[in-house]
């Protein structure tokens, strides 16, 4: 398994060629400095190229999370715990969104601390939180990025992308935080505010 720093990456199409299904794994340990329960969740942004190089968004249902368990071609399913036992994952079959949906060009990973601002928790209160890239057939780890005390302050963070590059799709450890939490991403994304936590 290959541990990454941020701003390193993984071409998944070149060093597991046969793979195309990947469980993205997070998993994380209580902080002693906790004094109440942290719930914790991954969640997912399906993206595709704008004209000005951003990308966004298409339709409120490309993002993937606690209320929206799959996006619409059912390519990629979020399969949550009870929030509060360390692990939570996403299952990403992208031979099928490459063929169901092909301008999705990345799909963004995220950690949110639940309701983190309103309860004053942050990355902080948990020790350990990290992603995991796994072969959904044969559970073989891949990959794996682990969030450092720079992230301690933020309430949700930009863990890595599933990237699309000239067919091919990488796995980029990426490490951006936002103090305004689930909020930001939202509308980072291109999508309209409503009840995100």
């Amino acid at each position: 398994m290959i541990n990454l720093k941020k701003g390193e990456g993984i071409n998944l199409s070149k060093a597991h060629p046969n793979t195309t299904r990947f469980i993205a794994d997070l998993t994380w340990d209580p902080s002693p400095v906790a004094t109440q329960r942290v719930e914790m969740e991954i969640v997912c942004f399906l993206l595709t190229q704008q004209d000005d190089g951003s990308r966004k968004c298409a339709a409120d249902e490309d993002f993937v999370f606690y209320n929206n368990l799959k996006d619409p071609t059912g390519s990629v399913t979020h399969n949550p715990d009870d929030w509060q036992h360390g692990d939570d994952t996403l299952r990403l079959d992208l031979a099928k969104l490459s063929q169901r949906n092909p301008d999705i060009t990345e799909i963004s990973v995220i950690a949110e601390i639940y309701e983190g601002i309103d309860r004053r928790q942050d990355f902080g209160h948990v020790n350990h939180a990290t992603v995991k890239v796994i072969d959904a057939d044969s559970k073989t780890d891949i990959a794996q990025f682990r969030l450092t005390e720079e992230d301690a302050q933020f309430t949700a963070v930009q863990l890595g992308s599933f990237v699309q590059e000239g067919g091919e799709w990488h796995f980029k450890a990426v490490g951006k935080g936002y103090l305004k939490g689930l909020e930001a991403f939202v509308i980072a994304y291109g999508l309209q505010v409503g009840t995100p936590e």
